[in-house]
């Protein structure tokens, strides 16, 4: 196991992202005694219990720890000097979180990336708060490198029927969205070949303007920027990236065509 020696791993478990795969299947494949809290169980989410958190504790005979490549892009490693049900119930209650405008919002915090943005957006007062009786938290990276976020562990355990306590502020929000597009603007650099900051800037806020929000909307318009040059400029073919009565996907396939097939 990279990154953590026996001690350490005596006091981890691994939290699984039920909505990425299977885990509760992978989870009895790779250890045949293994301590486990689904998340949604006994929550307003137990109707989702398909895609629900998985925490385990794996046994002494786990074969979970070898099979790392399979799950560190779907999972977190927490480690507190706790029980799991004390750690599963204080998880529970940071499933939603509050929002600055007073709403409620889904924390996937057991998503790498996103644990990876949240404890950046922390300071440590907060991170403490947060991690109740965690005190550590672990996320592999794209590149395989294993993220550290330390707390003292020594904070308030909260229960599920206290979801929602935890408050998002203006800042963490702020945070937490320039976080996600700066790694959203190196993956479309990728994605294009394009190193150019500025031009990957300019294309996301082109198609922004155009009503186009999501990642994959986003990738597609700037990919046929790309690939067609100043043609995406024609007046016709805005026309149809604008049309307001067709939805969104439509929009760029029709524009596709066009300028695929020389119409524009």
């Amino acid at each position: 196991m990279i990154g953590l020696d026996e001690t350490t791993r005596a006091k981890a478990c691994i939290l699984f992202d039920g909505a990425l795969f299977d885990a509760p299947r992978f989870i009895y494949e790779h250890d045949d005694q293994p301590e486990l809290e689904y998340l949604f169980l006994g929550t307003p989410h137990e109707a989702a219990m398909g895609v629900t958190p998985c925490l385990v504790k794996p046994s002494e005979g786990t074969r979970l720890w070898r099979a790392q490549s399979e799950w560190r892009n779907k999972a977190i490693i927490l480690v507190s000097d706790n029980s799991l049900p004390l750690v599963a119930g204080h998880l529970r209650s940071l499933l939603s979180v509050q929002m600055p405008d007073g709403g409620f919002s889904y924390l996937r915090y057991y998503a790498p990336r996103q644990l990876t943005r949240l404890m950046s957006a922390l300071n440590e007062q907060e991170r403490a708060r947060f991690s109740g009786p965690v005190r550590e938290w672990l996320a592999f990276q794209p590149d395989g490198e294993l993220s550290r976020f330390d707390s003292d562990g020594s904070q308030l355990a909260r229960n599920a029927l206290e979801e929602g306590w935890f408050l998002l502020t203006e800042n963490h929000v702020a945070v937490l969205s320039q976080s996600a597009r700066h790694e959203f603007v190196e993956k479309l650099g990728r994605f294009l070949d394009i190193t150019d900051r500025a031009r990957l800037e300019q294309l996301i806020n082109e198609a922004t303007a155009l009503g186009f929000r999501t990642e994959k909307e986003v990738s597609r318009y700037a990919e046929l920027a790309v690939v067609h040059g100043e043609r995406i400029k024609l007046a016709e073919i805005r026309t149809i990236l604008s049309d307001s009565e067709l939805s969104t996907g439509a929009r760029l396939q029709a524009a596709d065509n066009h300028l695929a097939y020389g119409v524009a």
